[in-house]
């Protein structure tokens, strides 16, 4: 079924593990996000990825064609790494990792892990990452701020699932995402090749 999440129904300043499927990595409740209004997409509030985060909400979805968006704003003056993970394996302690989109604040780059495509981070606004799925195809493209950066294989050791979204800082300062949405397409997307695409940045 589809999922959303906007992060408004929760109360300010509380903690998002244990609250609407969100959990910490394997388990753990130090690995929060925190329900904030420092910056919002949507009224009134969004979750802070702080320098600890890494907290994951599951799915179960083995058919089909999805659709993954969410909103994330960077201050200017930001340090560090900050991630958007997806996994076709979630199962403690067994992971397999699909999607990895690195956003390095001192370099000013959001980097897809697989393909090692890149593109500038905007800073101070509210900037869409998009993830649209092919699980029959085994198969998925990536998006950040309306560029495209990769087509890559969904899995190549793991299963055509999807398994969970990972909002993970290695150590990164704090950046606010607001607005998942994780949508069944019922087969209408039109995948992006390296073909016709004329505005790669790398």
């Amino acid at each position: 079924a589809d999922w959303s999440e906007n992060f408004d129904s929760y109360a300010l300043g509380s903690s998002m593990d244990g609250q609407g499927g969100w959990a910490g990595w394997g388990g753990d409740p130090g690995y929060d996000g925190y329900v904030t209004d420092t910056h919002v997409y949507s009224s009134p509030h969004s979750m802070a990825s702080i320098p600890t985060t890494d907290i994951v909400q599951q799915f179960d979805e083995t058919t089909g064609e999805w659709t993954m968006t969410g909103w994330l704003y960077i201050p200017s003056g930001s340090t560090g790494l900050q991630y958007f993970i997806m996994l076709n394996t979630y199962v403690p302690p067994t992971y397999n990792w699909s999607v990895q989109l690195e956003f390095d604040s001192d370099a000013g780059i959001a980097e897809d892990y697989y393909s090692s495509s890149t593109t500038a981070i905007v800073f101070d606004t509210w900037a869409q990452v998009k993830v649209e799925i092919y699980l029959a195809a085994n198969t998925y493209d990536i998006y950040y701020n309306d560029v495209f950066l990769a087509s890559n294989a969904w899995q190549t050791t793991g299963v055509n699932e999807i398994a969970a979204l990972d909002i993970f800082s290695s150590g990164g300062s704090n950046v606010y995402w607001d607005d998942f949405n994780l949508i069944d397409t019922g087969g209408a997307l039109e995948q992006t090749t390296w073909g016709n695409i004329k505005t790669i940045m790398q």
